[in-house]
């Protein structure tokens, strides 16, 4: 919703600055964090409600009984008992970042080039661009360098956290499903 706004006052004036795109890129910033952690406590259940399936629910539709030699239960319990987290917080920002804000940057970056190459007028000029750039008493070549390297660092940090997380409970893909 913020990026929604933030385009629409963008660009609703030729003379509105871009500044509203960059705000909005640092405040996406923070919900990543906060639903960083919020994602932290999801895995938590999430691992619980897999635990349960696996060691309790199969066994009963299977008509089996449930079994408590293997421990699950008393690892089920151990979890109320002494809560931590499966996953850090970096690698829950790194699953979040993939899955929803790379999009929302994505769409920040495009527009934020959008609104000082095209609009109102395409840029006729380096000299033109950099003085669309600027913010405030910013030269628009800072701002440039600065908004390539924040976004190629969300770049990378997605591209080098593909690999599977490793907390408890994942659900692996069996060849067949693949």
């Amino acid at each position: 919703m913020t990026t929604g706004i933030a385009l629409s006052v963008a660009f609703s004036n030729a003379e509105n600055s871009p500044l509203p795109l960059v705000l909005v890129a640092l405040l996406d910033l923070v919900f990543l964090a906060i639903e960083a952690r919020r994602y932290r406590y999801f895995d938590i259940w999430r691992t619980r409600v897999r635990l349960m399936e696996v060691s309790m629910d199969g066994p009963l539709l299977r008509l089996e009984g449930v079994r408590v030699d293997n421990g699950w239960n008393e690892a089920l319990a151990l979890t109320y008992e002494r809560l931590h987290f499966h996953i850090s917080f970096w690698e829950a920002t790194e699953h979040r970042l993939r899955r929803n804000y790379s999009f929302l940057f994505l769409v920040q970056a495009v527009s934020y080039v959008a609104k000082i190459c095209i609009h109102p007028t395409a840029v006729t000029s380096l000299d033109h661009l950099y003085q669309r750039a600027a913010i405030g008493p910013v030269p628009g070549e800072i701002v440039l360098i600065v908004g390539f390297l924040f976004h190629f660092g969300l770049i990378v940090v997605a591209i080098l956290t593909l690999r599977g997380q490793l907390a408890a409970g994942r659900v692996k893909q069996s060849p067949r499903s693949k």
